[in-house]
């Protein structure tokens, strides 16, 4: 076991706080977000629940939940009330046989502009539970699919808007790191605030300048210009 803010976790598995996962999915999604779709029972029961004082400690499952949630948002361009039915009934096909590959999923749109999934035996729109015909493929639902599978798989996903940034749930307890490393972003920024960039490049140098430049922006520090 290892300790991580107050909290016992097992070794090689991510537990994220609710500002954690909104730092790792930002700008799109934002802690209060996060606290809503919990409240509104969206990403399943956390970890352990909060109260006062006492933070909310969710899984790697339910980060990769709550950037579904938003993605699935983005991509169908509907507000959350509209989509809701739609996105608990994905939650459920996603996170519970998105994982074994014996399932092909797919998503479609049905003749009536609803959504529909295709589940490897059989097609029915997800609003009225109706079995139909297959029609025409959604891509975007489907890159989104197939990107939460791939990021399941690895235990990592990226941090939107740093491409030389990740949190992997095997590394770290899940905190951001350099991606490639299991060297916190936190610590990086730390460094190179105190001593600047060229001597973190000096005692890491298997880290590069863009990468350096990047946990210091992630993490509120201006970047250095050397």
């Amino acid at each position: 076991m290892v300790a991580r803010r107050g909290a016992l976790i097992a070794l090689g598995e991510g537990i994220y706080t609710v500002p954690e996962v909104a730092r790792i999915l930002k700008p799109a999604t934002t802690e209060y977000k996060i606290r809503y779709w919990l409240d509104e029972g969206l990403l399943g029961e956390p970890v352990r629940r909060g109260r006062r004082g006492r933070p909310h400690l969710l899984s790697f499952r339910q980060l990769l939940q709550a950037r579904t949630i938003q993605h699935l948002r983005d991509a169908l361009g509907f507000p959350l009330q509209k989509v809701r039915p739609v996105i608990e009934e994905i939650a459920d096909l996603v996170f519970t046989r998105l994982f074994d590959e014996s399932h092909e999923i797919q998503f479609i749109r049905t003749p009536t502009g609803e959504i529909g999934v295709f589940d490897g035996t059989r097609t029915y729109e997800l609003k009225t539970g109706q079995y139909m015909m297959t029609e025409a493929i959604i891509p975007e639902l489907n890159e989104i699919l197939e990107e939460t599978r791939k990021d399941w798989k690895r235990g990592e996903v990226r941090v939107e808007g740093y491409p030389r940034l990740v949190s992997n749930a095997r590394i770290v307890a899940g905190s951001p790191t350099i991606k490639g490393t299991r060297i916190e972003t936190s610590f990086v920024a730390y460094l190179a605030g105190s001593l600047g960039v060229e001597k973190v490049l000096e005692l890491y140098p298997h880290l590069d300048r863009e990468a350096v430049l990047q946990a210091r922006s992630f993490e509120g520090e201006m970047p250095l210009a050397v």
